[in-house]
């Protein structure tokens, strides 16, 4: 099995640490980079390591364009409490797909907490 699909294996079995492992083993091979990176990523927000996560979305991002790359970017900015880098990546997400209402959501809950703050 490859190291790809073993690291989906163990992600989908919320197995996230072993699942890096191998995910990593497919980055050191040139499988699938973007998408092992991503993939970590996304294993370390199960994990609530943010920093992390940011570091392997953001080397995804030098790979590949995605809207959900920029999306899980701006989650973890927001985990952080970065308002203004969380804002940035979810509009981007959402410029790159605009349909995705998860975007607007997360775009519309920061505002709100703006304008709170401007109200208190």
């Amino acid at each position: 099995m490859k190291y790809f699909e073993k690291a989906n294996d163990l992600y989908n079995k919320k197995q996230y640490e072993h699942a890096i492992n191998f995910y990593k083993k497919s980055i050191e091979t040139k499988e699938n980079e973007a998408a092992s990176l991503y993939n970590t990523a996304v294993c370390f927000i199960k994990l609530k390591e943010f920093d992390k996560a940011i570091i392997n979305l953001h080397n995804a991002l030098n790979l590949k364009k995605e809207s959900s790359y920029f999306f899980n970017l701006g989650y973890c900015y927001a985990m952080i409490n970065e308002k203004n880098k969380a804002l940035n990546y979810f509009n981007i997400a959402w410029s790159l797909n605009p349909k995705d209402t998860e975007c607007e959501k997360a775009i519309n809950l920061i505002l709100k907490s703006y304008l709170h703050k401007a109200s208190s």
